[in-house]
């Protein structure tokens, strides 16, 4: 009966524990959602009606002012301080487009916007709510001509233990007229050839540093292609998207050409055709740049067991060779010993035959 009783009282702690959790966790689940934080901005016009733009893009000469405007939207569920504000853009060690640190002082063409007159407005919005924000693009005189990246954020801090900005961003092109000049090179490119059991297969492996020399960002389209013996083609022909590339910025791109058989050597080539990205401003005729890499394409599993074998035929003969010949020493070397131990034998039979028993010698 006892232990009865502890039985029920026990499990009856066990369930109001339970429960006391089960409320704890019930509890905090809507907080969480009140908690949520969410922005978003588009580009618009000045009633605030998204114009179907996926980015600011404006045409302008030097001193010129432009004059347009950002719909910024609390998407999250309390109200929310957004601050305004633009950054300088550049390709990040993968080849993004990216924009610079909130702290980082603008530079380039974000140093030319201004929202109501000053680099950054802050706004306050309840959830849901919406402003139709106002800003002015003014080029300097002395811009140079070209494609001057930026973007146009918004950004919400939210203070605890670990402080979190959330930035959301639309890119902007500023292009200065001027002389345009749209220059993609491939400043350096290799190649790697890898075989596999199969002699009939392989793949090469090409790396290339392109690099935007221009004033105007290009995007591109790369094809990879291989040749061998007599100009025959080999391998899987590859096509793939060159991410845009800014002015003055610089990716590496790598590409798989596969199908190559291991026939001695194969000579790849990279083919780069130039392009604008979106709706940019045509800047004229676009390059297109050829390079070449020559790589080995041999087949090293076989190589290796003919080099190995070879080496040990090679082995077998000296070692033939090498036991011929000592045993050609050893037969001269016995041929020479011979007299000398049948002398040796014959001395020995004398001196034998001169002594008598006892050792002193013959009867007289």
């Amino acid at each position: 009966m006892r232990t009865a009783s502890v039985v029920r009282r026990l499990a009856a702690l066990l369930s109001t524990a339970l429960l006391a959790f089960g409320g704890a966790v019930a509890s905090t689940a809507p907080a969480q959602a009140d908690g949520t934080v969410g922005i978003a901005i588009a580009p618009a016009d000045a009633h605030g009606k998204p114009d179907g733009r996926t980015r600011f893009s404006y045409k302008a000469d030097p001193g010129q002012t432009v004059t347009d405007h950002v719909k910024v939207s609390n998407a999250g569920s309390t109200p929310l301080k957004i601050t305004v504000f633009a950054a300088d853009a550049y390709n990040d060690d993968k080849g993004d487009y990216a924009l610079r640190d909130t702290k980082e002082k603008a530079k380039d063409a974000a140093s030319w916007v201004t929202f109501d007159g000053k680099p950054r407005l802050t706004v306050t919005l309840a959830k849901g709510q919406s402003r139709i924000v106002p800003f002015t693009v003014t080029i300097p005189k002395n811009a140079r001509p070209g494609d001057h990246p930026a973007g146009v954020l918004a950004s919400a801090t939210s203070t605890g233990q670990v402080t979190v900005e959330r930035r959301v961003a639309n890119r902007m092109y500023v292009r200065v007229s001027g002389d345009l000049q749209p220059v993609l090179t491939i400043s350096s490119i290799s190649g790697s050839y890898h075989s596999g059991l199969n002699p009939a297969d392989g793949s090469v492996t090409v790396s290339a540093t392109v690099t935007n020399n221009g004033n105007v960002a290009l995007e591109g389209v790369v094809t990879l292609s291989g040749s061998t013996w007599f100009g025959i083609g080999t391998g899987q022909t590859v096509r793939s998207d060159l991410p845009e590339i800014l002015p003055g910025n610089t990716t590496t791109v790598s590409y798989q050409l596969k199908g190559v058989p291991q026939v001695g050597y194969a000579v790849t080539t990279m083919l780069l055709q130039s392009g604008i990205s979106g709706d940019a401003p045509d800047p004229g005729p676009l390059p297109v740049i050829t390079r070449d890499v020559f790589v080995l394409a041999l087949p090293w599993l076989v190589l290796a067991v003919l080099t190995l074998g070879v080496g040990g035929w090679f082995f077998l003969r000296w070692r033939r060779r090498r036991d011929e010949q000592r045993a050609r020493e050893w037969a001269a070397y016995a041929a020479e010993e011979a007299p000398r131990t049948a002398s040796g034998r014959d001395d020995a039979t004398a001196a034998a035959g001169t002594l008598g028993p006892g050792g002193t010698g013959g009867v007289g």
